[in-house]
């Protein structure tokens, strides 16, 4: 007798819990409604960056291990009329391998962050050919392939 009043003690307990779980399971009404972030991020790793006179001639990692190459005006380090820098330097923080951080607000370029070492002897830095003619030194966007 115990053990039948023990058995369906437990077999209520079990249909009680699981319809309240059912009922927990309603959408949860939110304080603020949904929306998405205007800007957003994408971070590569760079392998070596040449500095030219005109640019710097950054090369990363690609997708599926390919190497790609994209090259940044140094104009773009100067703060424009609204006090905002298109490129922006990071020291490399120890132990880690340089990468670069392309910002994009509303679908569009924003600015760029390099992360490197500090010192100029480190091997991820360059210096490219001086007769190397950068065509592409006033461009005001930055388009990269991942």
């Amino acid at each position: 007798m115990k053990k039948s009043l023990i058995v369906s003690a437990l077999l209520f307990a079990a249909m009680a819990f699981s319809a309240s779980a059912q009922d927990s399971k309603k959408e949860q009404e939110y304080k603020y409604p949904f929306q998405e972030a205007k800007i957003s991020y994408h971070n590569v790793t760079v392998y070596k960056v040449l500095d030219h006179k005109d640019a710097y001639l950054v090369m990363y990692a690609k997708g599926h291990g390919s190497v790609g190459s994209v090259s940044i005006p140094k104009k773009w380090y100067e703060k424009d009329e609204s006090n905002h820098a298109k490129l922006a330097f990071r020291p490399l923080p120890k132990g880690m391998a340089p990468w670069m951080t392309v910002v994009t607000k509303e679908g569009s370029f924003n600015h760029v962050i390099l992360t490197m070492p500090v010192s100029r002897m480190s091997a991820s830095w360059g210096v490219a050919d001086s007769n190397l003619v950068v065509s592409d030194k006033d461009k005001d966007s930055l388009e990269m392939v991942y």
